[in-house]
């Protein structure tokens, strides 16, 4: 499998030559720290400005990493990736919202979405995430074992069941719902509302999933206490394992208040954390569903010879691999081509809404040691493999 990584040509045949110009441009941007933290900061403090012209930079920008700013506009993308056997699943990625009225349309869009992803075998999944739903600071203080006062009591219920009432559908769809991470300050919370779900949901297969984070330095502790809780309360556990999205800010909180650091102290502690999640999952699948949220190709290769050492089916729905939308392609697309289950997240929404998701994933991109320049390299070889033929006719 290593070599078949190399693939260019299987990889990035979805892929027009200008758009793989523009990808190694977008990448080398992303390898240079120095440019990247200040795209970065400018993204955050201007990002939201709706200037023509700066709106077509965005645009340009972010193409490769964005469905489009409409459900109907996600569709060529779900239709293209189907087409090379990956999968999709659509992120409404609007962030950074307070209003009991933005919380229900967000709500509703989840609805409409797994809905929508009943309709067709390309869409298996749908995705929402905690704080899109309600109050950062009613996580963070439940998380923290703060009584709630009368008013939060009325909001965390309204939180409950917007999530129970997304999770019903799911269930009557036959669309599995994942939920995802959190900053470390509202995980604990997370966990325990994802798991009380499980517990209504998951009697006869996994259709919510709880995201684990395993560069947090208790990622693995906490996912064996869930899957125990499964055992003993007969459910099943779905689970999404993930290196971690929030680095930056996570050491940035740790240091402002004097706490030690969450997250694992090296890249290398991290990958042996997620490593052992994934064989902790693949080795427990009698009552575990798992999707593998990462773009190294190490820990996509070790999952691949556990299922070979466990003779577990390349096509076995209880295990996915997954990618962000236009990262990882010579992953994904090799994966599919083999035989495995590959998804990948495909985020959509107005520009201006989507400006912290999109900050956020760069941010956590170029913090990465190595992948954005391990990105760029496989680009770069495709592209120079595709002039030398040029060159040959």
């Amino acid at each position: 499998m290593r070599d078949n990584f190399n693939n260019h040509s299987s990889a990035f045949a979805h892929r027009s030559t200008k758009e793989l110009k523009q990808l190694v441009r977008l990448f080398w941007l992303l390898s240079n720290p120095r440019i990247s933290k200040i795209g970065v900061q400018l993204l955050k403090h201007f990002g939201h400005i709706q200037l023509p012209g700066l709106q077509h930079l965005q645009r340009w920008l972010f193409h490769p990493f964005y469905a489009g700013t409409s459900l109907q506009a996600c569709e060529s993308t779900v239709v293209s990736l189907s087409n090379s056997g990956v999968h999709s699943y659509l992120n409404y990625a609007v962030e950074d919202i307070s209003t009991d009225s933005e919380f229900d349309t967000n709500c509703e869009m989840v609805q409409k979405l797994i809905v929508h992803a009943s309709k067709t075998n390309d869409i298996p999944f749908s995705v929402c995430k905690p704080t899109s739903f309600g109050h950062k600071h009613l996580f963070q203080k439940i998380n923290a074992k703060q009584s709630l006062n009368l008013e939060e009591q009325i909001a965390w219920k309204k939180v409950i069941n917007r999530f129970r009432s997304c999770c019903q559908i799911a269930q009557e769809h036959g669309v599995a719902l994942l939920v995802d991470a959190e900053e470390y300050s509202m995980q604990i919370a997370t966990d325990q509302l994802v798991l009380d779900l499980m517990r209504e949901f998951n009697l006869n297969k996994a259709v919510v999933y709880n995201t684990v984070q395993l560069y947090l330095v208790d990622g693995n502790h906490r996912l064996k206490q869930m899957h125990m809780q499964a055992i003993q309360q007969s459910f099943y556990l779905g689970v999404k394992l993930v290196r971690g999205a929030y680095m930056e800010k996570e050491c940035k909180i740790a240091h402002k208040h004097g706490l030690s650091s969450p997250i694992c102290t090296s890249k290398s502690e991290t990958d042996m954390s997620f490593n052992a999640a994934v064989d902790y999952c693949i080795k427990h699948l009698t009552n575990i569903a798992v999707v593998l949220g990462s773009h190294n190709e190490e820990s996509m290769i070790q999952a691949i010879n556990l299922m070979d050492q466990y003779e577990i089916k390349r096509n076995d729905d209880r295990i996915w691999f997954s990618q962000l939308l236009g990262m990882s392609d010579y992953i994904s697309f090799i994966l599919a081509n083999e035989g495995y289950n590959v998804v990948k997240f495909v985020p959509f929404g107005p520009m201006d809404k989507l400006i912290p998701y999109l900050a956020r994933r760069a941010e956590e991109n170029s913090a990465i040691a190595g992948q954005t320049t391990r990105e760029l390299v496989q680009l770069q070889n495709e592209l120079k493999r595709r002039t030398r033929l040029a060159n040959e006719r």
